[in-house]
């Protein structure tokens, strides 16, 4: 069985550097929120809870190392929740094949956070 396209049955709000998040956001767009594989990294180096965010190929979300300038986008998953997260990478899966999204590995922005 190929591997299948996820489902973005949530919604997110992305802001771009400076992300001034009074303003409306840069980019909303579907999204699906994963933990991942749900196992624990022994040797994980980021201390912030982190989170996958998965969305349609092309979506405009970007990190410091994409070389845009300025830092890392914010983002609001779900759109409207108040849990904010920064964008610490972003790659693409599947690409050039029909199942092609992108990838964000995010983190807890700033604690506490609302209750999910």
């Amino acid at each position: 069985m190929p591997y299948a396209l996820p489902t973005f049955n949530l919604a997110c709000n992305l802001w771009h550097v400076p992300h001034p998040v009074t303003n409306p956001p840069d980019v909303i767009s579907p999204c699906n929120l994963t933990p991942g594989q749900r196992i624990a990294d022994q040797n994980a180096s980021v201390t912030q809870p982190c989170m996958y965010l998965l969305l349609p190929k092309l979506t405009d979300i970007r990190c410091q190392y994409e070389g845009v300038g300025g830092g890392d986008d914010l983002c609001e998953v779900p759109a409207g929740s108040g849990r904010y997260y920064t964008v610490i990478y972003v790659d693409d899966i599947g690409k050039g094949f029909a199942n092609e999204h992108r990838f964000a590995l995010i983190a807890m922005y700033k604690a506490p956070a609302p209750l999910p």
